[in-house]
């Protein structure tokens, strides 16, 4: 079987190793800071790269942000007084960030099943089916979705994104199809969550769409709980960002 990153399972541990902590004494913070990013976190932890297109440079340490590729980070502005000014992308701002509302985004890269039977027989068991996918988007490299599951706290689970660059590549209509394969590991699911993970997007699919035009189409197949067959969820995205621009 093919090596696969482990997901935490129970709620209370899945919140406490997801939730950073930080080198500043938050214990008094009483109020949720003005702004809230899902980010790549550049080498260091020393400059964040926000979806929305801001370059974030904090002025505080959260301590195992600089051992994560994405997080979720709630800021307010340095100084203090800068709080409310819309941000712009393109745009570099220095933050306080709150360690009390920053979580790792679990990420993984996208398998790519072409010549890789290991792979496949990983993923032919993991065909669970999850309770929704929202929110999906393409930025700086990453495929991101809230994905809602449910699973049981005895046992462990996989999450995965998977593509066969022989069937899952249409030049005719710029799309690019993606699998989400799902392993609960159990036989129920006893508690549900809601959680955005993020994909790594192999950098070489950016040759296949090299004449296509910039638009390219993303779909995501899933197996979904209330009904019998297949889903999916699609969004668009940038040739460009098929690569992250942030190291």
């Amino acid at each position: 079987m093919m090596k696969r990153s482990k997901l935490l399972m129970m709620v209370a541990v899945l919140v406490s190793a997801f939730t950073f902590s930080s080198c500043l004494d938050d214990s008094n913070s009483t109020s949720y800071p003005s702004y809230e990013r899902i980010v790549t976190v550049g080498t260091g932890g020393l400059l964040l790269h926000s979806d929305n297109g801001e370059k974030l440079i904090p002025m505080n340490t959260v301590t195992g942000l600089d051992k994560v590729e994405r997080a979720i980070v709630a800021f307010n502005l340095y100084p203090e007084e800068l709080n409310g000014t819309t941000l712009e992308s393109g745009k570099t701002y220095e933050v306080t960030l709150d360690a009390n509302y920053c979580y790792n985004v679990p990420t993984k890269k996208v398998i790519n099943l072409s010549n890789n039977a290991e792979a496949q027989d990983s993923l032919i068991n993991s065909q669970d089916p999850i309770v929704n996918v929202e929110g999906m988007y393409v930025k700086n490299g990453y495929l991101t979705a809230y994905i809602s599951y449910s699973f049981s706290n005895n046992s462990q689970y996989y999450l995965d994104v998977a593509y066969d660059p022989e069937t899952d590549v249409d030049l005719s209509t710029n799309t690019l199809t993606l699998t989400l394969y799902y392993d609960n590991k159990a036989d129920y699911g006893q508690y549900s969550m809601r959680f955005p993970f993020s994909f790594r997007l192999p950098t070489e699919l950016y040759n296949r769409f090299a004449e296509a035009s910039d638009e390219i189409n993303v779909v995501l197949r899933y197996s979904k709980e209330i009904i019998s067959d297949e889903s999916e969820a699609t969004c668009k995205m940038s040739k460009t960002d098929f690569f992250t621009s942030i190291y």
